[in-house]
C-alpha cells in the first residue's frame, strides 16, 4: 500500500465535539460548517470539488439534506453519515459511485487483465464485479482480504514484487501526489502499458495530468472527479539473435529483426559476422560454455526491449510441422503478438532421459559429477533459493532445450543477471580442477550442458505464462 498521501478535506454538520470523539485518529481537514438553509450554495461548493465529504453527525439531518438536494437534481455519495465515513478506506478518496461506474467501464474498454496496485475494490463497498465478469482482476493487499473479495480479485500478492515478470493489460492505482504517481507510473512499466488511477476535480493529480503527456489519455467523467486511462506506447527494439560457430546459408534469407551472432569468436576465424568479442564479454570461455558466451554479450552490450536467441540450426515456428522453411521461421510480428499474452517462448519441453544420465553419456561420469558439484557449490552461495531447483531439473527426464528463447527486457535481463551470478564463476574453478589435457573437444564442454538446462532451472522458481512452439531444425550445416 502507498504511504499515506490523502487528507479528506470535511465540511461538518452536527455537533463538533460529538464528531471529533467518534472520529478518533483518522486523518482529515475540517474546512467548514455550511449554513444549510442556503442549499444551492451548498451544493455549489460540493460541485466545485472544494470539499471531499459533507459529513452529518446525525442519520435523521442527513437523509433530510439528501431528499430536498435530490429535488434540486444533485446527487452525490459523498453525503455521509459520520458511521459511514469511519468506514471508507484511510489510504485514498472513495466514491461508491466512482467504484461501479469504472468497473461497468472495464468491459467497454475490453481490459481482460487489471491489477488492482492499492487493492481498491477490496476496500470499497462491492462485493462482485457486477456486468463485468470479462475482466480478471488480481491485487495487491499486505493484509488478508475478507474470502467474499474472492468474487472480484481472483488472485492476491503480498507485495509488488511478488508480482514478478506478469503482465497486465492495465494496472489500477490511487490517488496519490504527482511525485508518487510519477514514480509509480514509471515502475508499472514492464507490468502494464495503461494506468488506470482516480483525480477528484481540483486535486493536485488532476493538474499534474492536465501538464504530462501520455501517447494516449481518456477520462471517465463522475460527479467527484475523473477516472483517467493513461497509455504509454514504447516503439519496440528487438532483435533475434542466431548464435553460431560457422559459416551458415542465412544471410539474406532470415526474416526481418533477425541477426547471427558468433560465438567464441575471440579463439576463432573472423567469419565476418557479429562476434561476442567486443565490449564486455566471456568470449575466451565458449569452448567450455558453448552459445552462452553469445547471451553474455548480447546481456551486457544491447539495449533491445525484446530479445530471442537461436541456435543456428534450430529456429521456433508456429506451424504444426517441423519441417524446415525459411518462411515457416517465427517473424518479430508474431513473436511480440505471442509475448502480449504469455512472459516467455520456449522450445517445446523434451522428455527424454534424466538430466544428468544425458550429460554424462555425452561427457563422462568424472567430469560431470565435477561439474555437478562445482555449479551446485556456486548456486549456493549466489543463488540458494534454486538449490532444489537444480536438483529437480537433473533428476527429470524433461527440460526446455538448446538455451532457445524469446522475451521482453526485463525479463532477459532478470534471467541473465542470476545465470551469470554463478556461472562464470564455476566455469573458471572447473577449469582449474578439471584435467582436460587429453580430453576430447565434447566432454570439454560439460559446463556448457549444466548452463543448457539452466534455463528449466530459473523458470520453476518464477511465475512466468510460457509459452511453447515447435523447433524446425536444419539438417547438413
Amino acid at each position: 500500500m502507498q504511504s499515506l498521501s490523502f487528507v479528506p478535506k470535511i465540511l461538518l454538520c452536527g455537533d463538533e465535539k460529538e464528531f471529533l470523539a467518534q472520529v478518533g485518529n483518522r486523518p482529515f481537514e475540517l474546512i467548514g460548517q455550511p449554513k444549510l438553509q442556503d442549499l444551492s450554495a451548498v451544493i455549489k461548493f460540493l460541485q466545485s470539488g472544494a470539499a471531499d465529504y459533507l459529513v452529518f453527525v446525525k442519520l435523521k439531518e442527513c437523509r433530510t439534506f439528501i431528499n430536498e438536494a435530490r429535488k434540486k437534481g444533485f446527487l452525490s455519495q459523498n453525503i455521509v453519515t459520520l458511521d459511514e465515513f469511519k468506514s471508507f478506506p484511510r489510504e485514498f478518496f472513495y466514491d461508491a459511485e466512482s467504484e461501479v461506474l469504472l468497473i461497468r467501464q472495464l468491459k467497454t474498454a475490453a481490459i481482460k487483465t487489471l491489477l488492482d496496485v492499492d487493492a481498491y475494490f477490496s476496500q470499497g463497498k462491492l462485493f462482485t464485479k457486477l456486468d463485468n465478469d470479462l475482466t480478471e482482476i488480481e491485487c495487491v493487499s499486505a493484509e488478508p482480504l475478507l474470502p467474499i473479495k474472492e468474487n472480484i480479485c481472483r488472485r492476491t500478492y503480498r507485495s509488488l514484487d511478488e508480482v514478478g515478470f506478469k503482465r497486465f493489460d492495465a494496472a489500477l492505482i490511487v490517488e496519490r501526489k504527482p511525485a508518487d504517481f510519477d514514480a509509480m507510473f514509471d515502475r508499472l512499466k514492464d507490468t502494464s502499458l495503461t494506468v488506470i488511477t482516480f483525480a477528484r476535480t481540483n486535486s493536485e493529480l488532476e493538474r499534474h495530468l492536465a501538464t504530462r503527456n501520455f501517447d494516449e489519455h481518456s477520462t471517465l467523467k463522475t460527479s467527484t472527479g475523473a477516472w483517467h486511462f493513461l497509455t504509454r506506447r514504447t516503439p519496440e527494439d528487438f532483435y533475434n539473435y542466431v548464435a553460431t560457430h560457422k559459416l551458415t546459408p542465412h544471410e539474406g534469407r532470415l526474416p526481418e529483426g533477425y541477426k547471427i551472432i558468433h560465438a567464441g569468436r575471440a579463439s576463432k576465424d573472423d567469419l565476418g559476422y557479429l562476434g561476442d568479442d567486443t565490449g564486455d564479454n566471456i568470449s575466451c570461455l565458449n569452448p567450455y560454455l558453448n552459445e552462452v558466451t553469445a547471451l553474455y554479450w548480447i546481456w551486457k552490450n544491447t539495449k533491445h526491449t525484446a530479445i530471442g536467441f537461436y541456435q543456428y540450426r534450430r529456429f521456433f515456428t508456429t506451424a504444426d510441422d517441423k519441417i524446415f522453411s525459411y518462411d515457416k521461421i517465427l517473424t518479430a510480428d508474431d513473436a511480440l503478438k505471442i509475448l502480449e499474452d504469455y512472459e516467455i517462448i520456449v522450445a517445446k519441453i523434451y522428455i527424454g532421459r534424466l538430466q544428468r544420465e544425458l550429460i554424462r553419456a555425452d561427457c563422462g561420469k568424472t567430469l560431470t559429477n565435477l561439474g555437478e558439484t562445482i555449479i551446485k557449490k556456486y548456486i549456493q552461495q549466489a543463488q540458494p533459493d534454486y538449490v532444489d531447483a537444480l536438483d529437480y531439473v537433473l533428476n527429470s527426464k524433461s527440460f526446455y532445450r538448446c538455451n532457445m528463447f524469446v522475451t521482453r527486457r526485463n525479463i532477459f535481463d532478470a534471467y541473465c543477471k542470476w545465470l551469470f551470478s554463478f556461472l562464470i564463476d564455476a566455469t573458471e574453478e572447473f577449469l582449474r580442477k578439471a584435467d582436460l589435457d587429453t580430453t576430447p573437444l565434447k566432454r570439454r564442454r560439460v559446463m556448457g550442458y549444466f548452463a543448457e538446462r539452466m534455463l528449466t532451472v530459473w523458470l520453476l522458481n518464477n511465475r512466468l505464462r510460457i509459452n511453447e512452439l515447435n523447433v524446425m531444425f536444419i539438417e547438413d550445416i
